[in-house]
């Protein structure tokens, strides 16, 4: 074992979220034993450390050490994992002499052990806990960055990455402090959650974490544990408040984990800054997009302007880092249906085009272009359905992880809006082309004035639909304006580099 010397050099600052508590090995050893006969007493052992379960099914180990409360994963049943796990203790009580540290009444250790590829060489992970002012602290100066913190802007934002911090430490240790817990925060919680629900259904935009629907369910499990009787009627909730119980451990553990999301939403969103995030498609800091305006015209202009769609889809998903897995599934949800349909009514133009194709006197060489864009819409949209299969139930932290990586930094989001916009773009392509072949086959059975009395006929239904459903805006700007606006961007732009825009 290490001297103690050794041991203040082994100290290791950690958080409640840099634990290993789920990257344990899960392997048990599971034996077959014989019952002794008669009534089978529970043994039990006198130990300075009383043993816990989470809910979950964690066992954990609490100690009173003088004045000092100590939480612990570790096997402490075992003699040299308690004879070790006390020296450290030793050490971090001399830290505390040494430092002149007062701590408070309600304070809190977390001691973890972690043990290098050498068995003679280990360390101690380690963090303090307030209860009383929500927050976690060390016996040394630490770096939010080395902690894994995300980016402050003040004292005060620092404070909510801290208090989110303590409620993941209540959430994996409830079972032992649920007594000395006031259940008041059981009551802000429902307040939260009533407020964020009713900024949900009032607001498109709003910051708050959990939708409509999930608000509901939350505050259906809160109000029966806290004695609330919930009287729903056309969506409306009357909520009767009556006297609750204090919190038992099961509670506290799933409202931890609530108000944990909760702050870490905050902090997110910079709330109670002077520039608080209002609004979710308003970044709280400035954004360096690249975006190059000609290669995007012409993408718009060959696509139909359907990459735009995606375009601006994609970055309000994606607004400073984050993504609501709400907006997520139904962006997918939408994504993933019409590229199911696109592929039917792309095989029935595929199908359309070969038929026409075997008509008399008709050409087989006009049906290759709408042939290969079918086939190209039917290819596009099946290797996106293979390749986006499950993401509909995926979380957010999946999703933000899959946007970061598909956003380039050389091209940001122009190749995946592009890509996602293939199985529509050559569906119409495929339709267009159908329809010509079917002219040129028109002009070849009755006359070329006839089929082009046909074309025109087609073009003008398809000029007034596109004409009327337009916004007021767009009836100022002609169709070739409007060509003659893409092609001008992209004739400035392609000769450009990628250009930083701040938004």
């Amino acid at each position: 074992m290490a001297s103690s010397l050794d041991l203040v050099k082994e100290l290791r600052p950690v958080t409640s979220i840099t634990t290993r508590r789920y990257e344990k090995l899960l392997w048990v050893d599971a034996y077959h034993t014989t019952t002794a006969p008669g009534l089978r007493l529970r043994t039990s052992t006198k130990s300075k450390w009383c043993s816990f379960i989470h809910p979950e099914g964690q066992l954990y180990f609490h100690m009173k050490r003088g004045n000092l409360s100590v939480v612990t994963e570790e096997n402490v049943s075992n003699i040299d994992t308690d004879n070790l796990v006390s020296s450290y203790l030793a050490v971090i009580e001399k830290r505390i002499l040494e430092c002149g540290m007062i701590l408070p009444q309600t304070c809190e250790l977390f001691v973890e052990l972690r043990f290098d590829e050498s068995p003679q060489t280990s360390t101690c992970a380690y963090y303090f806990v307030d209860h009383d002012n929500h927050c976690l602290f060390w016996l040394e100066p630490t770096s939010s960055e080395l902690l894994d913190m995300g980016m402050l802007v003040s004292n005060s934002h620092l404070d909510i990455a801290l208090e989110r911090l303590y409620w993941v430490h209540v959430e994996f240790f409830p079972m032992h402090i649920c007594a000395q817990v006031t259940p008041l925060i059981l009551d802000n919680l429902i307040s939260v959650i009533c407020h964020g629900m009713t900024d949900r259904m009032t607001s498109r935009t709003s910051t708050f974490p959990y939708t409509e629907e999930k608000c509901d369910q939350l505050l259906r499990a809160l109000s029966l544990r806290r004695g609330m009787e919930t009287i729903v009627a056309k969506r409306v909730h009357n909520l009767t408040i009556m006297q609750g119980e204090p919190l038992d451990g099961y509670t506290l553990c799933f409202v931890a984990r609530l108000w944990g999301a909760i702050n870490n939403q905050r902090f997110m969103t910079y709330y109670g800054q002077q520039n608080a995030q209002l609004d979710r498609l308003h970044p709280p800091m400035p954004e360096d997009i690249v975006d190059h305006p000609g290669i995007r015209a012409l993408a718009n202009l060959t696509l139909w302007g359907i990459p735009n769609h995606y375009y601006s889809k994609l970055h309000d998903l994606f607004v400073h880092d984050q993504v609501y897995v709400d907006h997520w599934q139904d962006f997918v949800t939408a994504c993933v249906s019409e590229w199911r349909g696109l592929i039917v009514w792309a095989f029935s133009v595929l199908i359309a085009s070969i038929l026409i194709s075997m008509l008399p006197r008709a050409s087989l060489s006009s049906a290759i272009a709408p042939i290969i864009a079918a086939s190209s819409s039917i290819l596009s949209g099946s290797i996106l359905l293979l390749k986006h299969h499950g993401f509909e139930d995926a979380t957010a932290s999946f999703a933000a992880r899959f946007l970061r990586a598909a956003k380039s930094s050389d091209w940001g989001f122009l190749p995946l809006s592009v890509v996602y916009s293939m199985p529509k773009a050559m569906y119409l392509w495929s339709m267009g082309l159908m329809v010509a072949q079917f002219i040129f086959w028109v002009s070849r059975i009755v006359g070329v004035f006839w089929a082009s009395g046909g074309a025109g006929f087609l073009a003008l239904m398809g000029y007034g639909i596109l004409h009327f459903t337009s916004l007021e805006d767009d009836h100022l700007d002609s169709m070739a304006t409007m060509l003659r606006s893409h092609w001008q961007t992209f004739q400035n732009g392609s000769g450009e580099a990628a250009e930083a825009l701040t938004v």
